[in-house]
């Protein structure tokens, strides 16, 4: 496990629910358990006993590959990434830390440190843009819900939170926030009301894995005098 904390995409994703306010619920059908986000929306309510009502939060993809939607949700959708260089017009070891292994010593000067270090090099950053889809059978329930996520995703931009390796929580500029209607009425039998929020994060991916390196414990400097 590297003791600096980094990012993949998957992370990126799981920071769509969590800056939605999401909690897992964790519930059990056909014997197998299984994990789901969900949100609370006052006055709304998902008629889902194993979920306690509360609205589930899924990805653009079900699990399972025939499922359908259970309305009302919220369904998650990444839609482009975008090297953004434009932030970064450089290139350098970007964090420093003791290798796992690593021993603590003093030198001769009382300066302590560690035999060895694991460096990271800088994230590439890439612009990420995401869909939430708002989705529901009628429409009050539907502007409930949009309301919530707009108090998440406020517009022009806000604070997109996401979750390292380390498991520490990072704050990131998310912007470009709109809202489209995206209902679909053509079938009464099986309409849906739905609002689409899109925005774009200024994110960074961790491309180059850590590199462990030895510390220099003592420099000899009797032959380091200068000569012209």
């Amino acid at each position: 496990m590297t003791v600096i904390g980094t990012l993949t995409l998957r992370d990126w994703d799981a920071g769509v629910p969590l800056t939605l306010g999401a909690e897992v619920a964790t519930y059990v059908i056909d014997g197998d358990t299984r994990k789901l986000n969900v949100v609370t929306v006052p006055g709304v309510r998902s008629g889902l006993t194993h979920l306690a009502d509360r609205i589930p939060v899924v990805f653009f993809d079900p699990e399972d590959v025939y499922q359908d939607y259970l309305l009302p949700c919220f369904v998650i959708k990444c839609n482009d990434m975008t090297p953004a260089f434009d932030r970064q017009p450089w290139y350098q070891w970007v964090a420093r830390g003791p290798a796992k292994d690593a021993q603590e010593v003093t030198l001769a000067d009382g300066t302590k440190g560690y035999t060895r270090y694991e460096n990271q090099w800088r994230p590439t950053p890439f612009d990420i843009s995401y869909d939430v889809q708002v989705m529901g059978r009628r429409r009050q329930e539907t502007n409930l819900m949009l309301m919530y996520a707009l108090r998440h995703f406020i517009p022009p931009s806000f604070i997109f939170k996401v979750i390292d390796s380390l498991g520490d929580v990072r704050e990131y500029d998310a912007l470009e926030v709109s809202v489209s209607e995206t209902s679909e009425l053509a079938d009464i039998a099986d309409r849906t009301v739905a609002w689409t929020i899109s925005f774009t994060v200024r994110a960074a991916i961790d491309l180059h894995d850590p590199v462990e390196m030895p510390a220099v414990q003592a420099i000899d400097v009797t032959y380091a005098h200068y000569r012209p």
